[in-house]
């Protein structure tokens, strides 16, 4: 099928789902989220707790593990006009969604809640999901990327632990430091460092250094990692496993996440959003804390944040704006945080002993809060999902391979400038 008939047959099954209803009875809702068992375990838990508040209604919670998969399950479900009332999305995947008015606006409903106002959240997550002015879709989460490091290993090689304003050279200097072999085989068992080869893990450095991703994050027309300041944040990125060989190597990458070696007490520090933070709670005898991201000549980090949004054709929207209240909310962005799965987006909660929670780890859970006036973003573009999609294999074949840095920023562009066209809007008839 060519790519202009698969998006008029997209565009097809997303008018088809505006016009449909999700079907079943009025007490209860259907929520799909994904995640790893110990994320959907959380939404669970505020699923039960919600359930318990509001007597005869029911949550079905439809869980898928792969962020992709769950996408497409989203698409297909609006496609068959049997969406989910709610669904948990990030904002670099909303757009195509938002584009498709398939999406209820929550704004409207917010400005009549009696239990929350905008005022109350964060606006840098609100606005990520904001579309002509509108609020779209009710932010449960506002992360950044923070390195989470492993207290043990730094103490075992005579490293003070990473502070606030610690440099890309700190970084360098810890990695190498840190990467051992400890069977004497030769190779490396132990790493300085784990970042996954993608646009969304390289950002943050083009950022510090002065430079650019796109041309502008409210209408992009394309990727700018052509100057020298872009240039440098890339090869320094790349070099960390091509030159100074502190990240593991491709096979190694391959056979075993980030997470799990890093659980398993082989990883120095990890970069990571929030979300790794449950898992690890649970790893007994890891010891660990999490520090900013290095700076270089500013501080910056990458938006991560997670939003329930309701289908249009939802026929029960009064009951799932009673669930977008509850887990947005006081009580329920308390439970979602005391979980570790979030950076709650409602500023009180964030700043509660519920999130900083004293006496467990991350010793330094302000750090998540600290980064928040340094937070950029991606743009929310109906195409960006798609332009990641093409980004991400061609940073991980310059990561891992050969070719010339140089090229890494031209290849980019050259793989996702038709998909900033298909986004733009078409001139108004004259």
């Amino acid at each position: 099928m060519s790519r202009s008939l698969r998006v008029v047959v997209a565009s097809l099954f997303f008018a088809l789902a505006a016009c449909s209803g999700s079907g079943g009875g009025t007490d209860s809702i259907t929520v799909q989220i994904s995640g790893s068992p110990d994320e959907a375990n959380s939404y669970r838990v505020l699923a039960d707790a919600f359930e318990k508040a509001s007597p005869g209604a029911k949550v079905n919670l439809v869980v898928v593990p792969n962020a992709g998969d769950h996408v497409a399950k989203l698409v297909t479900s609006f496609s068959g006009g049997k969406p989910p009332d709610l669904f948990l999305l990030n904002y670099r995947r909303f757009g195509q969604f938002a584009d498709r008015k398939v999406i209820e606006p929550i704004g409207p409903l917010l400005t009549q809640s009696e239990r929350m106002r905008q005022e109350d959240f964060y606006p840098e997550a609100l606005d990520s999901f904001r579309r002509n002015g509108v609020l779209q879709c009710m932010p449960t989460n506002i992360s950044t990327q923070v390195v989470y490091y492993n207290k043990t290993l730094f103490a075992r090689a005579g490293l003070a632990a990473p502070q606030s304003g610690w440099s890309w050279a700190d970084l360098l200097v810890s990695a190498k430091r840190l990467t051992a072999d400890t069977n004497g085989d030769g190779k490396s068992d132990v790493y300085g460092l784990g970042v996954e080869p993608q646009l969304v893990r390289v950002a943050p450095f083009v950022w510090q250094a002065g430079g650019e991703v796109t041309d502008d994050v409210a209408n992009p027309t394309k990727t700018t990692m052509l100057g020298p300041k872009e240039l440098r944040a890339l090869k320094f990125f790349i070099e960390l496993r091509r030159v100074h060989r502190v990240v593991p190597g491709h096979a190694e990458f391959a056979s075993e996440d980030l997470e799990a070696r890093f659980a398993a007490g082989r990883l120095g520090m990890l970069i990571d959003s929030r979300r790794a933070t449950t898992t690890l709670r649970g790893v007994p005898d890891l010891e660990w804390d999490v520090a900013p991201l290095p700076m270089d000549a500013e501080p910056a980090t990458i938006l991560h944040s997670d939003a329930l949004c309701m289908a249009q054709s939802s026929t029960k929207k009064d009951l799932a704006f009673r669930f977008i209240e509850f887990a947005t909310g006081p009580e329920g962005a308390a439970i979602l945080a005391r979980t570790g799965r979030t950076v709650p987006s409602h500023m009180a909660v964030s700043r509660s002993s519920d999130f900083l929670a004293p006496g467990q780890q991350p010793a330094h859970g302000q750090v998540f809060l600290d980064q928040i006036p340094h937070i950029r973003r991606f743009p929310n573009i109906g195409t960006w999902n798609e332009i990641e999609t093409r980004a991400d294999p061609i940073v991980e074949e310059w990561f891992f391979g050969n070719e010339r840095i140089e090229a890494l920023g031209i290849e980019i562009d050259i793989a996702t400038r038709e998909l900033f066209t298909e986004a733009r809007p078409s001139p108004s008839p004259s």
